[in-house]
């Protein structure tokens, strides 16, 4: 797990219950910002939100990192949705009144697109980094669905 700091996005007030950094490769770049990115960051909070965040490899304009969030089932389902989109080898979508993400597949990676129209943003990554993305999204959901302590 790497540490993150998060300079340029405003803080939630939401807690912050869960967080991993997940390594990309040198395919990975996220849309219209036109960035490079090293790691996402998957983070799960007290809302039962699952948000996703990108390290840059530089952000000189101050993009704010936070790129989608979802609520616990559709995130739950995009995981699923990003395991389908590698093992079947075709695009996938995750459609709910409060999501519309599609996981569309190349033969050289995977574009995950969230939002739609002007709020579209897009994640080139490839195989082995989408993997990995999913395994974290699915940690996050595991820890929301966890037990309360006593």
């Amino acid at each position: 797990m790497s540490s993150v700091h998060r300079a340029f996005s405003q803080v939630s007030p939401v807690a912050e219950l869960y967080k991993v950094a997940v390594e990309t490769d040198d395919r990975t770049f996220l849309f219209p910002a036109g960035k490079y990115v090293s790691q996402v960051v998957v983070s799960a909070h007290g809302d039962r939100t699952v948000r996703l965040s990108a390290i840059f490899g530089f952000n000189e304009s101050h993009t704010d990192p936070e790129f989608a969030r979802f609520g616990l089932d559709e995130a739950r389902d995009l995981a699923r949705a990003m395991v389908e989109a590698v093992y079947q080898g075709r695009t996938q979508h995750v459609l709910s009144d409060a999501a519309k993400a599609a996981i569309v597949f190349n033969p050289n990676g995977f574009v995950l697109r969230f939002g739609e129209g002007a709020a579209l943003v897009e994640l080139f990554i490839a195989s082995p980094a989408i993997l990995r993305l999913a395994q974290g999204i699915m940690r996050a959901v595991d820890r929301l669905e966890a037990p309360a302590p006593h």
